[in-house]
């Protein structure tokens, strides 16, 4: 485009060179003036390169800056795919995580519930083992103040079944199908009376039993009540020594329930007699059945 000042001037003064009708004065100048536009010319053309170089060198700058962000910008992409990855793979390990502690809070709740267990279960067997002891140590002390009717074969005493059983013959306390205490029973019982009524934090139960010989009278029309009724007679009497009423009961097994065979006389004998039980400590027994 800016080549046309210098064509315009060729056009300008060329009549004038073809006709030969110009000075010589007036063609050097033309041809100075032509000279300088092609000094121009071509100072405009390096000009013209050296910007276009700039250009280039500029653009090629502009290039490898381009291609560098480029670069960066595929790093950064790469460690954001990494991050997020990682992120993933955190997110992963915070929920196994998580999960691990409600876990460990169930098993940690579950062992506490367990070592509360354990500690009820082991006050109640510590409370058994107390009723244990005192139990022995009142057998102990039973069997002492009752050496000499256990010597004389009034009575025997024994742990039956965790229980500590007083065991008097019938013959000793009562006549054959009577429920009257004898004289030789009364005065028994009464030492037997004088020894529980200091025991007054026991109960004790009074027990009837028969031999399997049937017997039908009017006032015991079975065994049934002449075990009773032989167990009321022996509650009156303990309760006349001392022993408070609160503290005892009455049963009746009639023959059902031998320590013997009822086919021989010494079997039968057996049989027939009066058990005062010292029952274990409900409270106990049932505290330990519930934590058991």
């Amino acid at each position: 485009m800016r080549r046309r000042p210098t064509i315009l001037l060729i056009g300008a003064l060329a009549p004038a060179l073809l006709t030969g009708c110009v000075k010589k004065s007036t063609h050097q100048v033309a041809l100075d003036q032509l000279a300088a536009a092609r000094a121009g010319q071509d100072a405009l053309r390096d000009t013209v390169q050296l910007r276009e170089e700039e250009m280039r060198d500029l653009e090629s700058g502009y290039q490898a800056e381009i291609a560098r962000h480029m670069a960066e910008i595929e790093r950064l992409e790469a460690a954001l795919a990494d991050t997020e990855e990682r992120r993933a793979e955190l997110e992963r390990y915070f929920e196994e995580a998580r999960a691990e502690v409600h876990r460990l809070e169930l098993v940690l709740q579950e062992r506490g519930s367990e070592a509360r267990q354990l500690q009820n279960r082991l006050r109640a067997l510590s409370a058994v083992e107390r009723e244990v002891r005192e139990r022995n140590q009142i057998y102990e002390e039973v069997i002492g103040r009752f050496r000499s009717l256990i010597d004389a074969g009034r009575l025997s005493v024994s742990i039956q079944r965790g229980r500590m059983v007083i065991n008097l013959p019938q013959d000793i306390l009562f006549q054959s199908g009577s429920a009257t205490l004898n004289t030789g029973g009364r005065q028994t019982l009464a030492e037997v009376g004088s020894v529980l009524a200091e025991l007054s934090d026991r109960t004790f139960q009074v027990e009837g039993h028969a031999d399997n010989v049937p017997i039908a009278t009017q006032q015991f029309p079975s065994n049934w009540e002449l075990s009773a009724a032989r167990a009321l007679s022996v509650v009156h009497l303990l309760v006349r020594e001392g022993v408070p009423p609160s503290s005892l009961s009455g049963a009746a097994y009639g023959e059902f329930q031998p320590v013997a065979g009822n086919d021989t006389t010494d079997g039968r004998r057996l049989n027939r007699r009066i058990e005062i039980v010292m029952l274990p400590n409900l409270d106990v027994i049932a505290d330990s059945a519930i934590t058991g």
